[in-house]
C-alpha cells in the first residue's frame, strides 16, 4: 500500500486504514508490570517476593507482577497486580517506576517488555498478606549486603539467583543500586521507616544499600545528613542506652 495514506485525506480515514493494515505489520510484545515491594521490620530491610503457582517456573519465588491489560495505566496495573497476588493496597505515592526492559527471550512464554517499579510498605501499614491468583504463596524476604554484595534470607534458607523466577534477581539488584545511588540526595527508601527513630537506625538502613555507611559514627552520619533529620527532644530505649531520636523529611526533587 503507499504510504499517501499517511498525508491523505482525513485523520480519521487515516486511523481506519492504519488499524485495519500497517498495525498488522509489526509484531506486538506482551507488556507486563513487575513489583520491588520494601519493608522496615524488626531493624531488617526486607523485601516481598511471591511462589508461583503455574508454570513457567512453577514453585519458584518471585516478584508480585503480572500483565498489563489492553489501555490499563501502568501505575494501576502495578497496585492491582500487587492487591491480586499479595492482598498489600498501595497507593500512588508508595510506587515509582524503576526501569523498562525488554531483554530478548526474558520470559520463555512470549515476547514481554516489562515495567519494573520501586513499592514503599509505609512503617505503620500493618497490612496482612495473602495468596491469590497467580501466586502460591507469599513471603517477606530479609534482605542483607555483605560488601557489596546482597543475599536474600527466607528465615535460615539463603537463596540464590535459581531460585528466583525470569529475570527477578537482576531486577531486585538494580533496584538496590538506584537507592544506593539516590541515598545523598533523594532517600525514597526512608519511606519505609517509622517517622520517629534514632540515627543508628536510620545509618543501618542506608548501610543496607551502602556498607560503608555501617562503619560511620551516628555524628559524621548526622553531618553528613543534617538536612534530612530534626531531632525531636525526644530519647528511645535501646540495647545499651537511651538514644536521641529524629524525624526525617525527604525533599522532593
Amino acid at each position: 500500500m503507499s504510504k499517501d495514506f499517511e498525508s491523505t485525506g482525513s485523520e480519521e480515514d487515516f486511523l481506519k486504514i492504519y488499524k485495519n493494515v500497517e498495525s498488522q505489520k509489526y509484531p506486538r510484545p506482551s507488556v507486563t508490570v513487575d513489583s520491588v515491594i520494601f519493608r522496615y521490620y524488626e531493624g531488617k530491610v526486607q523485601l516481598l517476593l511471591i511462589k508461583r503457582k503455574n508454570h513457567p517456573f512453577q514453585g519458584k519465588y518471585a516478584l508480585s507482577g503480572g500483565f498489563v491489560n489492553e489501555q490499563e495505566d501502568l501505575d494501576h496495573a502495578v497496585m492491582r497486580e500487587i492487591y491480586e497476588e499479595t492482598h498489600v493496597q498501595l497507593q500512588k505515592n508508595q510506587i515509582e517506576q524503576l526501569l523498562t526492559i525488554g531483554t530478548p527471550y526474558r520470559d520463555p512464554r512470549a515476547w514481554t517488555i516489562s515495567v519494573a517499579y520501586l513499592c514503599y510498605l509505609h512503617y505503620k501499614d500493618s497490612q496482612n498478606i495473602m495468596a491469590g491468583d497467580d501466586a502460591a504463596s507469599t513471603h517477606w524476604i530479609n534482605l542483607v549486603n555483605k560488601e557489596g554484595r546482597i543475599e536474600l534470607w527466607d528465615e535460615k534458607e539463603q537463596l540464590s539467583s535459581d531460585d528466583l523466577a525470569f529475570d527477578h534477581w537482576q531486577l531486585i539488584e538494580t533496584a538496590v543500586t538506584r537507592i544506593k545511588g539516590r541515598l545523598e540526595y533523594y532517600p525514597t527508601i526512608l519511606q519505609i521507616m517509622p517517622e520517629e527513630e534514632t540515627l543508628s537506625a536510620f545509618r543501618l538502613l542506608f548501610a543496607t544499600f551502602n556498607p560503608s555507611y555501617a562503619k560511620m559514627d551516628s555524628t559524621n552520619f548526622l553531618r553528613r545528613f543534617k538536612y534530612l533529620f530534626t531531632k525531636t527532644g525526644r530519647k528511645k530505649a535501646t540495647r545499651t542506652k537511651k538514644a536521641a531520636t529524629y524525624t526525617y523529611t525527604i525533599k522532593p526533587l
